[in-house]
């Protein structure tokens, strides 16, 4: 008997025992939800905000983030602004409380205009690592000037796209060799790495250290390496994942650039008349070197800031100044359209070559009476274009040394837009091919003179094929050819400077003629 009081006893003091630690766990339990649930991080506005936040109010953030930027003038530029001064406004965006939550690394673009008058020039975006932001504009006419600042990508967008370069360095977008053996067309996939094909089978490599070219494709069964063919962009673009879920929403439509407008006070001002800026310019010459701001339009006339350009009113001055020249234009369509231009201006007879396509070239065209010859053909791959023969594809570093050169040689360079689904690293090693063949060019036929044009703005998809990435082949380019004997045609200014055109991967006519009258003011300078 006493051993069953004993037994309840025990029993009944672990039933206790237990309901004590199931009453402390679950207030513990309480306890904690309360404080954690209170608990809210302290948001650090030199970070990225919405990476606090889950992905779905991206939106509302960027939303948020535009409506707090704001420009204002710096004290000390806003009275008795005359042609010939310094005009600065401080970029900075604040919270309802002023706190400042501006991003470290936004991608600004600034400019003053007037529509009115298509006058326009841009500002230079200092980015102080502090959470605000300077653009420095030099005011370059009399009257009424309005000052625009926008809102390209902020930094969290920017991170995204340099993420996806790192994760998917090469398989972005897919090329194809086809081959025509009688009735069957034999697709071979082709890249500038062929791990990208994911395959233990024979690779052809095309590639051309010479020409800082790297290209491989497929081995078709029983077809040598060697077989012409046609070469084209696949027809879909790659399906890997570039994004993860809500950072479409840091983009603007169809992952553009956002590219809006900030507002800011004054938005406009009035300038007075002073120092004219184009007096004492120099003659145009190869090598000068381009300032950060190299010009202004006015009356939608470029008005060049490095030398003294000119302007040409009829055919038979633009004849005048090619008379006797070749011009050896190459690289991607933007600079086709300088040929395409050219015909039209002088009135060019267009001879096309055999097999060859408009798009991709070769193209050929000439005055026999003035004895002017104009020549376009694309850069060697990468390349996104429709079908084309391959051998008609070169690396423009082997086109280069083709050249005999002579005072009526020119040649033109442009690389930028096939190169963007790639690292720099890639680019670069093209380009430093292209300089190496230029300076070989000089070594033999100094007087050749040669141009390059540098990238424009657009609009376009900017995990592949926007603004940001194309800056930064533009920036690359720049360094490449800086000290060289070389002219600098700078179609990134030209275009950002203007408001009265969107942003398009081929500027509009108008900005073509002032590409090319800016041109010819180093072939024939008076």
């Amino acid at each position: 008997m006493a051993g069953r009081h004993t037994e309840r006893a025990v029993t009944a003091s672990k039933r206790c025992f237990f309901g004590i630690v199931m009453v402390l766990v679950v207030g513990s339990l309480l306890l904690f939800g309360v404080q954690e649930s209170s608990w809210k991080p302290t948001p650090n506005p030199l970070l990225h905000p919405y990476n606090l936040r889950p992905p779905s109010p991206v939106k509302s953030y960027l939303d948020t983030y535009f409506k707090q930027l704001k420009f204002s003038l710096q004290s000390h530029s806003s009275e008795n602004l005359t042609v010939g001064d310094t005009l600065r406004v401080v970029i900075l965006a604040q919270d309802k409380q002023g706190n400042m939550t501006t991003n470290i690394g936004d991608y600004f673009r600034a400019s003053i205009l007037n529509l009115k008058t298509k006058s326009g020039a841009v500002g230079i975006v200092e980015d102080h690592r502090n959470g605000t932001y300077t653009a420095i504009f030099r005011l370059l006419w009399a009257g009424e000037v309005n000052i625009n600042v926008q809102l390209v990508l902020p930094r969290q967008a920017i991170d995204v796209i340099e993420r996806t370069v790192r994760e998917h360095p090469i398989d972005k977008i897919m090329f194809v060799k086809r081959y025509i053996v009688g009735k069957a067309k034999i697709d071979t996939r082709c890249n500038v790495d062929p791990a990208v094909f994911n395959t233990t089978a024979p690779v052809c490599n095309y590639s051309d250290p010479h020409a800082g070219a790297r290209w491989y494709c497929e081995k078709a069964d029983n077809i040598s390496c060697n077989t012409s063919g046609y070469h084209a962009k696949h027809s879909t673009t790659s399906s890997v994942k570039l994004l993860k879920d809500g950072e479409e929403k840091l983009f603007g439509r169809g992952l553009n650039g956002v590219k809006k407008s900030i507002s800011g006070s004054p938005s406009k001002i009035n300038v007075i008349s002073g120092l004219d800026p184009l007096v004492n310019r120099t003659r145009c010459m190869p090598g000068l070197p381009t300032p950060q701001i190299s010009g202004f339009y006015a009356g939608g006339v470029w008005n060049s800031l490095v030398c003294h350009n000119r302007h040409f009113s009829n055919q038979s001055e633009w004849r005048k100044c090619l008379k006797g020249k070749t011009l050896h234009f190459m690289g991607d369509s933007t600079i086709r359209q300088w040929y395409e231009h050219f015909v039209k201006i002088l009135n060019l007879t267009d001879s096309p070559l055999p097999d060859a396509i408009h798009q991709t070239g070769p193209l050929l065209a000439r005055d026999t009476v003035n004895n002017i010859t104009v020549k376009d053909r694309s850069h060697g791959p990468p390349l996104r274009c429709g079908w084309t023969r391959t051998f008609h594809l070169q690396y423009v570093a082997n086109v280069i040394d083709e050249i005999e050169g002579g005072p009526n040689d020119v040649v033109g360079i442009t690389l930028w837009a096939h190169f963007t689904t790639y690292p720099v690293g890639m680019y670069r090693e093209r380009m430093e091919a292209i300089r190496a063949a230029i300076q070989r060019l000089h070594q033999r036929s100094p007087q050749t003179l040669v141009v390059i044009k540098s990238a424009n703005t657009r609009t376009g998809n900017e995990l592949v094929a926007g603004d940001w990435l194309a800056l930064q082949m533009d920036l690359v380019m720049r360094e490449m050819f800086e000290g060289m004997k070389v002219v600098l045609v700078d179609a990134w200014e030209m275009t950002t400077a203007q408001q009265w055109h969107k942003d398009v991967i081929h500027p509009a006519s108008d900005i073509i003629i002032q590409e090319l009258e800016y041109l010819c003011s180093f072939i024939c300078p008076s």
